[in-house]
């Protein structure tokens, strides 16, 4: 039986299953944004050099070189605030809770109702971003022992960091062919994205399956995911008839896509 890490039940009554990023992953998705924070320090820091030596080589007024020189410092103190405190807040503002080290990690930052995440949120949480990675890695302790893998700044701004679930497979290839539309009281957090890789490979590749293998398969699958979602799926009487077990495999498929845009993971 799948046991979910995070539940959450929404305004439709519907529980809607996440999976917790895990700690490894976002230590790693934190050492790739410092690592992309370093490299745009590192870089700044021989353009300011260059510029230097240049006035030096080509002999500017000791006036003009101090003026450049404080310039420079300017420069180099506000890119430097901006990437310590604004990196985050800029990308997970404007990514949907992801920064790019959070991209690259597959994880991504939500409010703790499942709704993604508020810009009140993101500036909270990486405020408090500094006594997390300060008083000797304080937010890691804490992830450790909170439950559901918080930090202080997560706590402080009521957010969640969970695991994408992304298909390589997307609907965009895959003909529906009969009228199942996306149902919304199908809790389809009970389907893992493993499950909807399964289903999706099949909802693509029925076409080329012979007349006496795709019935069977897709009754197979029909068995699985009704199985799966017996005790929080669709309401009794909203299901598709039991006869059309490819009309129930389009249903779920439709409806994880839709809760995924519906909640930006």
């Amino acid at each position: 039986m799948y046991t979910p890490d995070y539940s959450i039940s929404t305004p439709e009554n519907v529980d809607l299953h996440l999976e917790l990023a895990g700690i490894g992953n976002r230590i790693l998705a934190y050492l790739i944004d410092m690592t992309i924070v370093g490299m745009i320090l590192l870089l700044l820091g021989m353009m300011d050099m260059a510029i230097y030596l240049g006035a030096t080589y080509f002999k500017v007024p000791t006036e003009a070189k101090e003026t450049l020189v404080m310039a420079i410092s300017v420069v180099a103190i506000f890119v430097s605030f901006f990437l310590f405190f604004g990196y985050h807040i800029f990308f997970e503002g404007t990514w949907q809770g992801q920064s790019p080290g959070k991209r690259l990690a597959g994880i991504r930052v939500i409010e703790n109702n499942g709704q993604p995440v508020s810009w009140s949120s993101v500036f909270i949480r990486n405020i408090v971003r500094v006594f997390d990675n300060g008083m000797m890695l304080i937010g890691l302790l804490t992830m450790l022992i909170n439950k559901n893998e918080k930090r202080l700044g997560d706590l402080a701004a009521g957010t969640l960091v969970i695991r994408e679930r992304k298909s390589e497979l997307t609907g965009e290839n895959i003909p529906m062919l009969t009228k199942a539309k996306a149902e919304p009281l199908l809790d389809i957090g009970r389907i893992s994205s493993e499950d909807y890789d399964l289903l999706a490979r099949f909802l693509k590749r029925r076409k080329g399956l012979s007349a006496s293998h795709r019935p069977v398969i897709a009754s197979r699958l029909d068995g699985y995911f009704r199985e799966k979602l017996k005790d929080g799926g669709i309401q009794e009487g909203q299901q598709p008839a039991q006869g059309n077990p490819e009309e129930f495999l389009e249903t779920i498929f439709l409806s994880y896509q839709a809760r995924g845009e519906e909640f930006g993971i």
